[in-house]
């Protein structure tokens, strides 16, 4: 079977981007909302789910869904974070998942990871839309160090590369997306309805309109 490690940034700072619309608390719970989305859509197609981050309000929240909570103390950034929590991990296959990714799918899950745990020596790359790495599924888990921030997409391919890694890239619409814009939310009510994150932004009154132009692809709005 497979592990996966979701990691998550203190709520107090997460999603700044989003202070116009919404309040520190409402963007403490979408950060809830998002991680219940990846939460679900990962555990039917794994044995454990371990959440990282140095926040214990969300380690609390994770203990309650079902997954492994992980305090990071003294990990000076996001990589050496998950360096600390793969030392966690028993599973040989391992998928890493930003917390922020609402539009993952179960029913693609569990043939990515299929595709990665049968071969030794190998890694699968879903990149995000700005050159980031929004799913990235090792086997075994130390075949690369991750190497998140910047354009984490083409570090990782390097890694792969260098280290003579079988990989397989997956372009996919949804798992591309990462929720830190306000356009952002829109296509959560495009692509992601029946998610708690749409739920939840239907709930504070938040919807989003059309907009064709060079400032954008959506208006949101809330009532």
């Amino acid at each position: 079977m497979a592990s996966a490690i979701i990691p998550v940034s203190p709520l107090a700072s997460a999603k700044s981007r989003l202070k116009d619309i919404l309040t520190p608390e409402e963007r403490k719970d979408l950060i809830k909302n998002m991680l219940l989305d990846v939460y679900t859509a990962l555990k039917d197609a794994c044995s454990s789910i371990y959440v990282v981050s140095r926040d214990r309000e969300v380690l609390s929240f994770s203990r309650e869904l079902g997954a492994i909570p992980i305090l990071e103390e003294s990990c000076k950034d996001l990589n050496s974070a998950l360096q600390y929590a793969l030392g966690k991990v028993e599973d040989e296959t391992v998928a890493i998942v930003p917390a922020d990714v609402p539009l993952l799918r179960k029913e693609d899950m569990g043939k990515l990871i299929k595709k990665v745990e049968g071969r030794r020596r190998s890694a699968l790359i879903c990149p995000s839309r700005g050159g980031g790495t929004n799913l990235l599924i090792l086997n075994p888990r130390d075949v690369i160090e991750p190497a998140y921030e910047g354009f984490s997409f083409l570090k990782h391919v390097e890694l792969c590369r260098r280290n003579r890694v079988e990989l397989y890239v997956y372009p996919s619409f949804y798992i591309s997306v990462d929720i830190n814009t306000p356009e952002d939310l829109g296509e959560i009510f495009i692509h992601g309805r029946g998610t708690y994150t749409y739920n939840y932004l239907r709930e504070l009154g938040i919807s989003v309109l059309p907009r064709h132009s060079s400032a954008g692809r959506f208006v949101v709005v809330r009532r």
